[in-house]
């Protein structure tokens, strides 16, 4: 049995306080948001620390969101899990920003002046998304016929976008928007790193066209979260910067970056880097840090 941990008063301001395990500030929490890739799995393989942290989260009656910016629906995006032994009995709900992105098609908030279905331009590498017709979505061949450009998935050993470029300026000319699905750049799978959707956001955005962004760090990602748990005390887990710990000065609540995911080769690969350095890099500073999640 694992040195029992000193609990840390939530009345203490903190700012990147170093933890060895989520036990230390647990009590302190009723709400845990937690991110999915690079804290719970790599993409394969669950981890068995964060496997343990969700069981002892259930054993406290916590309540425990995962969430994604996977561009699968919720239901799928269930599945996924329940394949890597992540049962839905181990979180009270899944946030993914394909669901969040269906959604918004589904309420006409997404171009509502167009008449449906939308002839849409699907960037779908692998074919990913099962949710177009729920949407009210029609695949368009090409430019010229398409309403707008849904960014689902793409080859991810793209790593620089240029070959977009051309496709993009037809798109800018017809003032297409472009709704990207997740607004993920990059993410690490072990230690290779692949390309992500929401590098083509910043393209298309840089070259001048309309973009709409679903997912982490927007917080239209936690509008039921929030709304569910007004006055609770929220933890929100993740593993970048840039999205997740974003994502918690968005809505207001403290966060725990995992450091061993996106950020691993910043925080690792140099011995002499500072932390703060890392922080002012991307002017944000989580409330607590740890390698893993554990408990």
């Amino acid at each position: 049995m694992g040195m029992k941990q000193k609990i840390i008063s939530p009345s203490r301001p903190l700012q990147g306080h170093e933890l060895t395990g989520l036990s230390a500030v647990v009590v302190n929490y009723d709400v845990f948001i937690i991110d999915l890739w690079g804290v719970i799995y790599n993409g394969k393989n669950v981890f068995d620390a964060a496997f343990e942290v969700l069981l002892k989260l259930k054993e406290l009656n916590k309540v425990v969101y995962l969430t994604t910016n996977s561009p699968r629906s919720r239901d799928q995006a269930i599945t996924v899990l329940e394949k890597m032994g992540l049962g839905h009995h181990l979180f009270t709900e899944l946030i993914t920003a394909g669901q969040k992105t269906l959604e918004l098609f589904e309420m006409y908030i997404i171009e509502p002046e167009k008449k449906r279905p939308l002839h849409t331009l699907f960037i779908d590498h692998d074919r990913v998304c099962r949710w177009g017709e729920r949407a009210g979505l029609i695949e368009s061949r090409g430019v010229e016929k398409a309403d707008i450009i849904l960014a689902i998935h793409m080859d991810e050993s793209l790593l620089v976008p240029d070959p977009y470029v051309p496709l993009f300026r037809q798109a800018i000319e017809r003032d297409l928007l472009f709704v990207c699905a997740n607004p993920d750049k990059y993410i690490m799978e072990e230690e290779i790193k692949r390309a992500r959707v929401g590098i083509l956001s910043d393209l298309y955005r840089a070259m001048g066209g309309r973009v709409m962004e679903v997912g982490k760090p927007h917080p239209i990602m936690f509008e039921e979260v929030m709304t569910a748990h007004r006055g609770k005390s929220t933890l929100l887990i993740g593993d970048s910067l840039v999205t997740d710990i974003r994502a918690a000065q968005y809505i207001g609540v403290d966060s725990l970056l995992i450091t061993k995911g996106y950020h691993r080769e910043e925080f690792h690969s140099m011995a002499d880097v500072k932390r703060g350095t890392i922080y002012d890099t991307y002017g944000i500073v989580p409330t607590y840090v740890c390698e893993e999640l554990s408990w």
